[in-house]
């Protein structure tokens, strides 16, 4: 009797031994985003009721959800706005004590288009394309308004979308490195991370005849050995629309038109189209307040002397 008494006793302990405990340090998400770091490759949206949707980084209810299927296979893309945001904290390399160079006329672009240095300008980025669907709206858009911009592509992706990129260089629009695979770049060895560096700037030259001049880390993520293995300037930005994580056209209206400046550098993605939608609003708006869209190559080389590298650039404010 004893014996059965004992080995009852053990199982219920088993049993009690694998349910949750929810204490009061512990906080239940519902009707929120779970593992939110991890951007729209990992993170999940739980519904009001505790379910956790199925699909990363899309909402039940959510406009385009079989969009972002398209997007990326696995969720492989995946900006991570965190670390990036909090690196904007962070000073630059000898940015801060550079000064612009003085221009006095307006200067015509090689495509015939005229910068005025004495105008406020800003750069519109987007990352993670080529993604033709999407890319094509937002260069009909920036083409009705003389508006250029810069995308940071990913180099696997390239061969898909090769008339897109054609088609970005044929309309005076920069093309920048966003790595061959989106690899955290802070995760390598100085080696691998010239492997992304390299055999993307390879595949987007061999598509288009243009060689990227700056690099975009995925995420924003760097460390020591990033900062050493990548040679050549890094672009980043000071407006974060959180496009990725809203998928909501007003939402990234706002964000941009709240905030703009003369020399920000805005992050928006190719992915999306609600972007596209966003961008059909934001373009004719900055326009309309005075704004130049210029590349990010245009921007550095009226506002800081040209691109650096070795250099990080989160804004090029005058």
């Amino acid at each position: 009797m004893k014996l059965w008494t004992i080995l009852a006793a053990m199982g219920i302990m088993g049993i009690l031994s694998v349910q949750p405990v929810y204490g009061a340090e512990q906080s239940v998400i519902m009707n929120d985003w779970q593992n939110e770091e991890l951007g729209p490759g990992g993170a999940r949206w739980v519904d009001e009721n505790g379910v956790v949707w199925d699909q990363p980084g899309i909402k039940p209810d959510q406009e385009g959800a079989t969009e972002s299927a398209e997007a990326g296979p696995g969720g492989e893309i995946v900006p991570k706005s965190g670390e990036a945001a909090n690196s904007q904290t962070e000073a630059a390399p000898a940015e801060e004590n550079q000064q612009p160079e003085e221009q006095e006329k307006p200067a015509e672009t090689a495509q015939g288009r005229v910068i005025d240095p004495s105008r406020p300008m800003v750069a519109l980025t987007f990352d993670d394309g080529p993604y033709a669907p999407v890319g094509n709206r937002l260069m009909d858009t920036l083409g009705k308004y003389d508006a250029k911009a810069t995308f940071y592509v990913v180099g696997n992706r390239c061969p898909s979308y090769q008339a897109e990129l054609q088609r970005m260089v044929a309309e005076g629009h920069e093309i920048g490195n966003h790595t061959y695979e989106h690899k955290y770049l802070n995760q390598l060895n100085a080696a691998q991370i010239r492997q992304q560096i390299d055999r993307a700037a390879d595949t987007i030259q061999s598509i288009c005849g243009v060689r990227p001049v700056s690099v975009r880390l995925p995420g924003g993520n760097k460390n020591r050995t990033v900062l050493a293995a990548v040679q050549e300037p890094i672009v980043l930005w000071n407006v974060d629309t959180l496009d990725w994580k809203t998928r909501n056209a007003q939402k990234t209206v706002e964000k941009v038109l709240s905030q703009v400046k003369d020399g920000d550098i805005i992050l928006m993605h190719e992915l999306y189209g609600a972007t596209a939608d966003a961008v059909d609003r934001i373009v004719p708006e900055l326009q309309a307040r005075g704004f130049q869209m210029v590349t990010v190559s245009e921007m550095a080389q009226y506002r800081r002397g040209g691109l650096q590298n070795g250099q990080v650039y989160y804004q090029m404010q005058p």
